[in-house]
């Protein structure tokens, strides 16, 4: 193993049967093992790499000369960093790892993405149905709603409204990190023409629909995939909004797990 300087104080590159290795970012920096870096600069391994809270920035190389490559290397550990402690919008091309073992890659735009890194990865799983709303029978369904059931009168959800739903009871949702639900979402008894909206509890409603219908005293339905988020602390939630009202019934019929270790 040789060690190279350039005529750059600040550019390091070590040679090691072919292998440069690379720092990544601030707390969740990518890590050799082991490896060294100070804050800025390229790692090298067979040193400790901590650059504390500064970042370490990779930038530059080319296909035959690359910033960050890996070879002959047994291993290239992300140290895992709270969901808190990422930043919302992550530079495009940057890393960090949840506790959970989720891969988080910062996309176009700084927008986050999330990569399930589990043994067997994201899988799709039908579950045994499972009705988790009916507002015509509001009551026999309080262990799913994580809001308040003020905004449902006379067995409908109100015009404008919001309800939060979560599969947390749903086998294996919880137990086995789900991260998106398949509903089937039935609309009955409308009074005017309307749109249905499900979305993730974690972020703003879109300006989409997930079910239309066109007049008065319809029954119609939708099969719709939705991501799940977080409502006041619970988790594994999404939300149902009416911009008129109308009765919404809503059956769980499939997961996407994360870690969905044995069926």
């Amino acid at each position: 193993m040789t060690s190279e300087e350039s005529s750059s104080s600040t550019r390091r590159r070590i040679i090691a049967t072919g292998v440069a290795a690379g720092a990544g970012l601030g707390a969740a920096a990518l890590v050799a093992t082991p490896a060294h870096a100070d804050a800025g600069d390229p790692v090298l391994i067979g040193q400790v790499n901590d650059a504390g809270t500064a970042e370490t920035e990779l930038v530059g190389g080319s296909e035959s000369n690359p910033t960050l490559a890996l070879g002959s290397v047994d291993s290239l550990r992300l140290v895992p960093t709270n969901e808190e402690h990422i930043p919302p919008e992550l530079p495009t091309g940057s890393l960090a790892v949840t506790p959970v073992g989720d891969l988080v890659i910062g996309g176009q735009g700084g927008r986050k993405a999330y990569v399930n890194t589990s043994r067997w990865a994201n899988r799709t799983m039908a579950v045994r149905p499972q009705r988790v709303l009916d507002t015509r029978s509001l009551s026999a369904y309080t262990a799913h709603i994580v809001s308040s059931t003020s905004v449902v009168s006379s067995g409908k959800l109100n015009a404008g409204q919001v309800i939060h739903l979560t599969v947390q009871n749903v086998p294996p949702a919880l137990a086995e990190r789900a991260t998106t639900a398949y509903v089937n979402i039935t609309v009955a008894g409308t009074v005017s023409a309307g749109v249905l909206t499900a979305y993730s509890s974690s972020i703003a409603r879109p300006r989409t629909s997930s079910l239309n219908w066109w007049g008065p005293n319809q029954i119609l339905s939708n099969l719709v995939e939705v991501r799940l988020g977080s409502h006041n602390g619970r988790p594994l939630c999404f939300a149902i909004h009416v911009s008129a009202a109308t009765s919404v019934i809503v059956d769980v019929s499939g997961l996407i797990l994360s870690n969905p270790g044995t069926v």
